[in-house]
Order: structure tokens, then C-alpha cells, then sequence
């Protein structure tokens, strides 16, 4: 991840993927508009060497029913690339510790990390119901940007069968959780 994609994140608020993380992360919804032309050209290719045939009920099902399927997947993949942001007074040394602990937890690989940046990585079994996440976690002066998404360097995927959401709310609740002890000991003191 490089300087520039780090402010394109910040700014977009959201994961910035590579041409080819493109291309995994909205695979599905690739192969579903693949189907619409194929189903489209095969029409086409029978009213070319003889009269129009009408469209069969079966036909027009398809196109009713895929159009707003791949329009949802769509946007649900756009949407799981957005970050959860929580605000935070902690020292980067203990994020950092917390990010240490989950990702022993949560069993994540560090991948890349950097002062302004960590992606950490899952890497599940065979017969796990997941390909794998790719975990983004960028710093931005008092918040901690989170985001988990299936891996872009392996399949795509629909679903990460609830370890996505699992992946963030665990890193973003340990740093409310040490954030708000933090704010109860000043308190006290």
C-alpha cells in the first residue's frame, strides 16, 4: 500500500484495491453480467438467421430477476470495501499491542506493516467455510481505520460467513474498550 493509496482510503473512506483485487473482489457480479450477455447474444444470434422469435416467459424471468441481483451484489461489494472508524487516545504502541493480541486470537498473518498501515491476512483450512480475509487497518491521527474484507488474492466471494464482521468488531472493541479503561483511570487520578 503506498503513501497515495493510504490518502485515497482516508479520503474515500475505503479500501483501495489493485486492478486485479478489482477483478476478484466483484467476480460475481463479473460472471452474473457475463450470463446476461450470453443470454443476450444468444438471442440475438437466433433472430439473425431467421425471423424474431419472441422471448420465451423463462427468458424475460432471467432478465427481471438477474438485473437487480447483480445491481445488489454490486452495491453490497462497494459497500464491504468502506472502513469502520473508531476514535481513540491511545499511544500506537499499545494499538499496536491490541492489534498483536487479536491477530494471535484471530489467528491473522501481518502481511505489510508500516507506521501508517498494517493488512494482516487469514489463512483457513481446506474444508473452512472461507477463502481467506484481508484485514486493513489504518492509522489517521486519533481514529484507527478498520476493514475486513474476503482476500482479493484468492476467489471471490459472496460471503465470508460472518468473519468479516467478526474480524472488526473484535480490533474495534478492544481499542474502545483499553480507550474508555485509559480514560477511567485519568479520571480517577
Amino acid at each position: 500500500m503506498t503513501e497515495e493509496d493510504i490518502r485515497h482510503s482516508i479520503e474515500k473512506n475505503e479500501v483501495k484495491l489493485t486492478f486485479w483485487g478489482k477483478i476478484i473482489h466483484y467476480g460475481v457480479v463479473g460472471y452474473l453480467m457475463f450470463i446476461m450477455v450470453l443470454a443476450i447474444l444468444s438471442q440475438l444470434s437466433n433472430t439473425a438467421n431467421k425471423p424474431a422469435k419472441p422471448l420465451t416467459e423463462g427468458e424475460i424471468w432471467v432478465f427481471i430477476v438477474i438485473v437487480p441481483v447483480i445491481f445488489f451484489i454490486y452495491k453490497l461489494q462497494r459497500r464491504r470495501l468502506k472502513f469502520k472508524s473508531v476514535e481513540t487516545n491511545l499511544k500506537r504502541k499499545e494499538i499496536n499491542d491490541i492489534i498483536r493480541e487479536v491477530a494471535l486470537e484471530l489467528k491473522w498473518t501481518l502481511e505489510s506493516v508500516n507506521e501508517n498501515f498494517i493488512v494482516a491476512k487469514t489463512h483457513p483450512g481446506f474444508f473452512s467455510v472461507s477463502w481467506g480475509e484481508q484485514i486493513t487497518i489504518i492509522f489517521d491521527q486519533n481514529r484507527v481505520l478498520v476493514n475486513s474484507i474476503c482476500d482479493p488474492d484468492k476467489r471471490s466471494s459472496v460471503t465470508s460467513m460472518g468473519r468479516n464482521r467478526r474480524n472488526e468488531m473484535k480490533l474495534m472493541n478492544e481499542i474502545r474498550f483499553r480507550t474508555k479503561d485509559t480514560y477511567q483511570r485519568n479520571w480517577n487520578n
